[in-house]
């Protein structure tokens, strides 16, 4: 059964805000994201649990945490650009890219690029 044959979630506002969020905090890549969504089974409970898993790992100082307002900017900004964020999470992100382990969890996208299909 292929990714198009499934209905994949779509994330809401909220969780694309705190995807970017997080995968915008440092020490954040997308390897990283993947395996703190697998832990945590959010983003939100991802980015509530990054200030204890520093001091736990002995960071001298807290990570930076991408701000709400910084990814609400961010996403205006794009939005007047008429690109959107596309997750990893959803149908139309691309297959191939999505079997590579650290595909990016967030993709730029402007233009048409509901349902892209790959041969």
């Amino acid at each position: 059964m292929s990714r198009e044959d499934t209905e994949a979630p779509t994330l809401n506002d909220e969780q694309r805000l705190d995807w970017l969020c997080l995968i915008r905090s440092e020490h954040v890549g997308p390897r990283t994201f993947r395996a703190l969504l697998n832990r945590y089974g959010s983003a939100r409970s991802a980015l509530d649990a990054l200030p204890e898993l520093a001091r736990r790992g002995g960071a001298p100082a807290p990570s930076r945490i991408y701000s709400r307002e910084n990814a609400e900017r961010e996403l205006a900004a794009m939005a007047t650009l008429g690109v959107g964020l596309l997750a990893t999470a959803e149908a139309d992100y691309p297959q191939r890219l999505a079997m590579i382990d650290d595909a990016p969890p967030l993709l730029a996208v402007r233009g048409i690029w509901r349902r892209w299909h790959y041969p």
